[in-house]
């Protein structure tokens, strides 16, 4: 492949003959010669610097050259994925270092419009390949996504996979990370060659493990020749390919590699319109028999939840009401006291307010569903909030 594109971009030179520039006439020499040993990044780096290089003088050419690269290194469909080789194996364990996962039917992760509008500019640009590559850009072909447990950060890894139609591989961290010097480094490599070598979204989940700080008195040599490794391939990464690391502990992470990732973005706790989205799509088609408004309450009192705990509470909830006929809405109550078992008055009062104020349900309706009678309900209801003035009054007046 590598020899045939060199030979279409030479083919192309020799119909304009008026390429008589010093520093084209530099980048041809290195264009043939990455062209006709297979190395492929060098190959599509020196294109790029020969698309700006030409884009004033001579744009039709350049256009021809960003058409060209596209057509050979940014699309997918060009490299088939079937011909690829199996993944790389630990040679003593016998096990996959990488793992191919499927993609399919990847919900598309609930984020807030911020980051929903960061994700949807990296995957437009992604689309857009042959426009920047004929200007002389690269597409993005890395991502750092940093977040706490739970926000979605794998999720949206498959979905990205997906809307990009590229497979996805993740690094078997348990069997990539070896006691023995040196083989660590190794796995690692083979890993990335392979992600290299063919179109796919490579995931390195948990990047924290190998990309630590340099600095760290406590990490031995190996870990940090794998961080200087890393620098490299995330400079040098080929276009066909979507690197994605993911960590819950960015502080650990060396300072150097952030910089080398084309967007960086970090994936918040979900909002409180984020946590009811989660909630309705966990219940399916089950949310409809809920009262209008209840799952929004549901959102607010679980303010801090993650969405991976909002969608395990709310499927739990769905198979509870399924198999065990148990009112929908009654078992989501008791699955938020289970999850706040030491759930006091001062806590149940908001909880029954929210309930009144979302939903519109009569004090009986409330009772019921809380288990509580109605005079309990009504005094919650009833009961004012003490202010901190109030609060530092009284205090005051103790003392």
């Amino acid at each position: 492949m590598h020899q045939i594109c060199c030979i279409d971009l030479c083919e192309q030179m020799k119909t304009k003959r008026t390429y008589s520039t010093a520093p084209l006439s530099a980048l041809l020499p290195q264009l043939v010669e990455a062209g006709l040993s297979g190395n492929r990044q060098r190959l599509e780096l020196l294109s790029l610097t020969a698309i700006r290089t030409l884009k004033g003088e001579y744009p039709q050419v350049a256009n021809d050259l960003g058409t060209l690269l596209s057509k050979f290194t940014a699309n997918s469909a060009a490299l088939r994925w079937h011909t690829a080789e199996p993944p790389p194996i630990d040679a003593d364990a016998g096990l996959a270092l990488l793992r191919v996962q499927s993609a399919d039917n990847a919900p598309e992760p609930i984020l807030e419009p911020a980051v929903h509008a960061i994700i949807a500019r990296f995957l437009r640009e992604r689309v857009e390949v042959e426009r920047l590559l004929r200007e002389g850009f690269a597409p993005p072909r890395t991502l750092l996504l940093k977040g706490q447990p739970g926000t979605g950060k794998t999720m949206l890894a498959r979905w990205l996979a997906l809307q990009l139609d590229m497979p996805l591989v993740v690094l078997d961290l348990a069997t990539s990370i070896s006691s023995f010097l040196g083989k660590t480094g190794a796995n690692l490599r083979r890993s990335l060659d392979y992600a290299r070598a063919t179109p796919c979204v490579l995931l390195l989940d948990e990047f924290d493990a190998i990309a630590k700080r340099r600095d760290d008195s406590t990490e031995v040599g190996e870990l940090k020749r794998i961080v200087n490794v890393l620098l490299k391939e995330l400079e040098e990464w080929p276009l066909h390919s979507v690197l994605i690391a993911a960590t819950n502990h960015p502080e650990l992470l060396d300072p150097a590699i952030n910089r080398r990732f084309d967007v960086v973005l970090e994936t918040p706790l979900p909002g409180e319109t984020e946590r009811e989205a989660i909630l309705v799509r966990a219940c399916g088609r089950f949310a409809g028999t809920l009262p209008a408004g209840f799952l929004a309450a549901v959102g607010r009192i679980l303010v801090g939840s993650n969405g991976s705990e909002l969608d395990t509470l709310a499927q739990g909830v769905v198979r509870r009401h399924v198999v065990e006929q148990a009112p929908l809405g009654f078992a989501f109550i008791e699955a938020i006291a289970h999850r706040m078992p030491d759930m006091s008055k001062a806590e149940l009062g908001p909880l029954t307010k929210t309930l009144k104020e979302m939903t519109g349900m009569s004090v009986r309706e409330i009772a019921e569903l809380l288990g509580k009678s109605s005079s309990t309900v009504q005094y919650h209801l009833t009961k004012k909030v003490p202010t901190r003035k109030s609060r530092k009054k009284k205090d005051i007046q103790h003392a």
